[in-house]
Order: C-alpha cells, then structure tokens, then sequence
C-alpha cells in the first residue's frame, strides 16, 4: 500500500538488472516511462526505421520459478553497430498467450494488464534488452512501426511447478480447510464491528510533518471512526468512500476531500506464517484503490520498508479485471525494493462481479498468492532480504503482521489519478477474514489479544456461547477468553467461573 514510485527497484537473475532508467522514471505506469523513454533517445541518437531484426538470444527463452525473464535486444537491420536508441521511436512491444490468442499492444496500454516497471520493462547491463515478469507461456513480438511486416516472435517458457498448484478454498458458511487449523476469523456475522479485533486508524497525517499528508502517497482520503465509513450490516464488513473535505492541524490550507475507512489488528492480534483469506467485493472507478494487507507489528528491522510489508490484494479501481499482490523489503525509504505480480480475471469475470477469496501462504521460504484458489505469484526467500538484517536470509518476513483492510482514494498507485464524480461514493465489501497454520509447523507463531470477555459480564450471549463452544472444540486461539486468571491455561478455577455464568 506504500509508494511504489518512492522506491528502486530490485530485480534478481542477469536479465533483471535495474537500469538507470527504471531509477529515474517517474511513474511505473507504461504510458509516462514508454514515452519518457522514447524522448531521451529522440534527443540523444540518430533516429532509424528497423528493416530487419535478428535474435541474439533466443527466440525461446525460459522463464524462472518467479516468472522472470528476458532477452537482448535484437541485431537491427542486419548491424550490430545500431543500437536500440536509434530504433526506439521505430519499434512495438505486442503480447499474446495461449489463452488469448490475438496480439495485444502493451506500449502506453496500461488497461492490457501490461505496465512498464512492474511486469516489463528494459535491462541496460551489457548489450540490454527487454524483461518480463509473466505467470503462463507468453509470446512477445517486436515489430516495426513504419514497416508492420518486419517483426520478430519470442516465446517465453513458464513451467508451472506444484507451488503454482490451486488450493481448496473455504466457503461463507464453513472455514474449514483440510491440512490447516483456522487460528483467528472475523465472519462480520454480527450488525457491529468487534473491537476485540479491530481498531480504526484515523487521520490523514503519518505524523506531525505536514509534508507527511496523504499517507506519504499523495492519498486524498482521510480516515475516521465513523459508522459511516466502516460499519458491519447484513453479515459483511463495509468500508465506504464519501466526498467529506477535511483540514488538519499540521497544515491548515490542505484538504483531505473524501473520508474512508481503515481498519487494524495491531497489537489485538498478529501472526508469523500461515495462510491468510480475505472475501472481498471490490469497487471500481477511477482514482479509488482497495487494499488488503499486512505489516510487521514490530518493525524490529527499522523503518518501511526495511521491516517488510505483504500486499495480499491491491486493485486500481479503473481497471476492473486486473489485482495485485507485493512485498515491500530492502531498506528504509528511499533504499526500499518491492517484487510482485498481478493476477487477471478470466472469461469476462471482474473484481467486482460478486466476491472474490484473495489468499495469501506465507512460509519461511517462499511466500504465494492467490485469486479464487488459483496461484499467480511465488516469491521465494531468495528475492527479499532487510538491509538491517543482510546475515539474516529470512528478514524481514520472520516476525509477526498484522491486518489492515482500507480503502483509498487518489494515490501514487495508479499514477495519482483522482476519483471522477461517478466513483464516490462507493464501498468496498468483506464476507470474512480468515487466518490459518499448516498443522504441525512449528516456525509459525500468533499472538491473539482478541477475544477477551469482561470478567463478570451482563449477560451470556450468543457471541460468548460461540467462543465457549470453538475453545471446547479446540480451537487454541479462543484459550485467552477463558484464561480469567491469566496464568496461561485454562484451568479448573476458571471452568468454575464459565459454569457460575451459564448458571446464573
């Protein structure tokens, strides 16, 4: 959920080498980068129209187990002494896979899925080329433009290893998960939200620095308390956007125009590794950005990003087939770095075409992602690292997150596009938050303050028979509810006490 134009870029593998370019782009976004591009080879080099290209690798390259890769640019025009800024205003980035077989343009076309600096781009180490990030075989085609027939076809191998394999998901009416032991949930069955579990974070400041506003992205919403912006009803969490210009104290003169919501566990619960699923409606429009992730509860290694963030579900509301998962790691910004991958909906279906499962496994050695059961991303250990922690291979993803659901408005993320009168109001919808752990792992951790009940309360409701019933069924993570004397067990003195409330 952080700026992703604040950081640099960290790619792995030969072909993945961070440019200078890519340092100094302003957007990720394919149409600033592309034609940002294409202006400093204009001012710089001799313009020549591409007659003819000629691999110098490839033209079947293979992709990593994270889905990059990459090849070098071609020979152009039968001489090795033009180089690619001679040609760059002459040549056309086209892609297709197998399950859609009609070449799509991904030059300035973000809505393609395509976007420069996040899942393609230019590498300039040695003779530089073009890297991809892909989830299937894909074929890339580069043609000229001045002379559509010359082209030259790239296939890009992608073989699917077992990480890639779909996972059963759970349903509205049973969690239940074979292999996996549900640790903490929230279903948002009742018509209030359970601040047990949850805290609203307002404000529209990081900290006192004016120069903080927006959530450090440029974000236009400021978040409240209020039932208007975050409210349960009708078994589902609501997270609302509403036109609400606000000041603040740090700066007076600026407005924050809209009001939302954010919700957080920190500090009430938070886990090391496990698998976290989320049931969300997602909105569209332009300028709206739903987020579903997680950051370190502890930033034992410092400042973001150095402790790490996880973006289990991120979407740009304008782009409604289309969602994305991240890490963030590396050092505290601007010394940050982040790798992730997007996930495109299938025959016509969108984000916001009913509920979606948005899942995330997280282990100590790879960490994947998923849409619906189906896995689009795998990163392994390998791709992250803590600039506090370089001897540690593990950080900054070794210690315990916790949750955050929000919904922004504005924002660095896709490319500070603000909402249009047609996106506000609107609202993001949560069936249920689920949290498990493989069973028998014994590198995973949580820390539950949730659940507590008042140690003499009114009433025996229907929420506390619930607890009573998951803990008596063994469901370890309602222990605390009854654990009265807090000696860390539930023992007989505090059987006693549930047995005088069902009595009385």
């Amino acid at each position: 959920m952080k700026d992703h134009n604040k950081k640099v870029l960290r790619f792995t593998g030969a072909l993945l080498a961070v440019s200078v370019l890519t340092c100094i782009s302003v957007s990720p976004l394919n149409e600033v980068c592309s034609k940002y591009t294409e202006n400093i080879f204009a001012q710089t080099a001799e313009t020549i129209t591409i007659k003819s290209m000629t691999p110098t690798q490839g033209p079947v390259v293979s992709a990593d187990i994270t889905g990059g890769s990459g090849f070098t640019f071609p020979v152009f025009n039968g001489d090795e002494s033009v180089k690619f800024e001679n040609v760059a205003n002459d040549i056309r980035l086209f892609v297709r896979t197998d399950e859609n077989s009609e070449w799509v343009s991904i030059d300035n076309n973000a809505d393609s899925g395509w976007i420069y600096d996040s899942n393609f781009g230019h590498f300039w180490d040695g003779p530089g080329g073009f890297w991809f990030h892909v989830n299937q075989t894909t074929f890339v085609r580069l043609q000229s433009a001045a002379n559509p027939d010359v082209h030259l076809d790239y296939t890009i191998v992608f073989e699917r290893s077992a990480d890639y394999d779909r996972i059963e998901t759970g349903t509205s009416e049973s969690p239940e998960l074979s292999g996996w032991n549900l640790i903490w949930n929230d279903e948002f069955s009742e018509d209030v939200i359970d601040r047990s579990k949850w805290t609203n974070e307002t404000g529209y400041y990081l900290t006192d620095d004016p120069n903080t506003w927006g959530w450090g992205n440029n974000e236009l919403e400021h978040y409240t308390d209020s039932e208007k912006n975050t409210f349960a009803c009708d078994g589902k969490l609501n997270i609302r956007i509403l036109e609400e210009p606000k000041t603040f104290e740090q700066d007076p003169g600026r407005v924050a125009p809209y009001s939302s919501g954010k919700l957080i566990s920190k500090d009430k619960f938070s886990f090391r590794y496990g698998r976290i699923d989320f049931c969300a409606k997602l909105p569209t429009g332009t300028g709206i950005w739903p987020a579903l992730w997680m950051l370190p509860n502890d930033s034992i290694y410092g400042t973001w990003a150095a402790s790490g963030e996880i973006d289990v579900m991120e979407s740009k509301g304008r782009i409604n087939n289309t969602v994305y998962g991240t890490i963030h790691y590396g050092g505290a910004w601007p010394a940050n770095a982040y790798t992730g991958n997007q996930y495109t909906f299938k025959d016509g279906k969108t984000y916001d075409d009913g509920f979606h499962i948005y899942s995330c496994i997280w282990e100590k050695e790879k960490i994947r992602w998923y849409v619906d059961g189906e896995c689009f991303s795998v990163v392994p250990y390998t791709n992250w690292y803590s600039a506090a922690a370089e001897d540690n291979p593990y950080a900054p993803f070794d210690e315990e997150f916790y949750i955050i659901m929000n919904l922004a408005a504005g924002g660095n993320f896709d490319g500070g596009r603000v909402p249009d009168a047609s996106s506000v109001p609107c609202e993001m919808q949560v069936d249920y938050v689920r949290v498990y752990q493989a069973e028998g792992d014994p590198t995973a951790s949580f820390t539950d303050n949730s659940g507590n009940i008042p140690s003499e309360p009114e009433i025996i409701d229907a929420a506390f028979a619930l607890k009573l019933q998951k803990y008596l069924f063994g469901t370890e993570s309602y222990r605390k509810a009854f654990d009265f004397d807090e000696n860390g067990r539930v023992d007989i003195t505090d059987m006693i006490k549930v047995k005088s409330y069902l009595l009385n």
